[in-house]
């Protein structure tokens, strides 16, 4: 009898242990969890949509065309740009969404084409507001999902795409079609549960592209995000006398996800209108002898020039007029419009501060010749 005394009483005593462990690491990690959502603000939206509410920073940074000091931050819905309006309702509303050239990480808040863009349009109606939701290294891919989650929360009456970027990326490299980019997540993701709610496992998940995945960071590449440099090319790859579909593997894709771009705006009644992707090299013969640059691709498939790599964008955004022209939606040409020169870029496809006004100037023009700002009729 006291043989099974003692063992029930050491069962007890590993289950009370058992269960103070474990609550112990629950409150430890429901605490962690707490001061976390405190420091780094979760996306209000969607975790594979990395928007980050109230946050403020101050840059100081050394490139062609934009001010050494600025002031980075974003609103409540973690865009940047002014705060929704309370009245919602009385305005005319757009969201952006793009990549870096969308994002405009490095200019000013006040410089970055969307914020220029607002302000050009409230100068004939006041009731203007213009939220940039561009995020580093998105694609089409990410974008639906930016489609999908973010915008009918929002309900907007307008977006503005501007695509084609960071796409060509995934015909230039086999690894980045196969896998995708890896800072927008957009293939999913293994955790997904826990990634929607633990803003801890968000980080932990962004520590691990960072560390583990070799995603490149924004503030580490600022050597990178520089002048660009002119690298002679001795043996150019020549373009295969095939369709754009056969050497460029996900131009199809592409096409497919402009599609579905179009579709989500119309079932969630929002006007969409889309932007050709602008880039400093034309193809022009001072850039036929210059290697192209693509410093996000860690293993493009052919060394190209500059002037090739200006082609083949220019068959992305092709490709982007003619389907908006087969849906009959908004497109303007801005890679043409636009002048392929320096005192527009800082490096070979980011806007410097000067670019960005111009962006703005041609992309209001558009509009306005469109008969937009308006509300769109219930």
């Amino acid at each position: 009898m006291p043989l099974q005394t003692d063992h029930a009483s050491r069962k007890r005593e590993f289950l009370f242990g058992a269960l103070l462990l474990f609550g112990s690491c629950f409150l430890g990690l429901l605490l962690l969890e707490i001061a976390v959502r405190i420091i780094s603000p979760p996306s209000p939206f969607h975790p594979l949509i990395p928007l980050r509410p109230k946050m403020k920073m101050e840059i100081h940074i050394n490139l062609p065309g934009v001010s050494p000091v600025s002031m980075h931050s974003t609103n409540r819905w973690g865009l940047r740009g002014d705060e929704p309006p309370a009245d919602w309702d009385k305005y005319f509303t757009v969201v952006t969404i793009g990549g870096s050239t969308t994002h405009c990480f490095y200019l000013d808040d006040h410089k970055a084409w969307p914020y220029l863009l607002q302000e050009k349009l409230k100068k004939f109606d006041p009731f203007v507001w213009v939220g940039n939701g561009g995020v580093e290294g998105h694609s089409t891919r990410a974008h639906i999902i930016f489609m999908e989650k973010v915008i009918p929360k929002m309900k907007p009456d307008a977006v503005i795409f501007l695509i084609g970027g960071s796409d060509l990326g995934f015909s230039i490299s086999k690894e980045q079609f196969e896998k995708g980019n890896p800072q927008d997540l957009a293939r999913g993701h293994s955790f997904y549960w826990p990634l929607f709610y633990s803003r801890l496992v968000q980080l932990l998940s962004l520590w691990k592209q960072i560390l583990i995945d070799k995603v490149e960071v924004v503030g580490q590449e600022q050597a990178k995000h520089n002048t660009f440099e002119r690298i002679p090319l001795d043996h150019e790859f020549i373009l295969p006398d095939k369709k754009p579909g056969e050497f460029l593997p996900a131009l199809g894709e592409y096409r497919e996800n402009i599609k579905k771009l179009i579709a989500l705006s119309r079932a969630q009644r929002v006007r969409p209108i889309f932007l050709t992707h602008p880039l400093l090299f034309d193809d022009t013969e001072q850039w036929k002898h210059v290697l192209g640059d693509y410093y996000w691709i860690k293993d493009p498939e052919h060394r190209i020039s500059a002037a090739t790599y200006w082609r083949l964008l220019n068959i992305y955004n092709q490709e982007l007029l003619d389907v908006c022209r087969e849906e009959k939606v908004d497109c303007f040409d801005l890679g043409r419009e636009l002048p392929h020169s320096s005192d527009f870029f800082y490096d070979s496809v980011h806007f410097n501060e000067r670019g960005a006004e111009e962006v703005a100037n041609l992309v209001a023009m558009f509009l306005l010749s469109r008969g937009l700002p308006e509300k769109p009729t219930p």
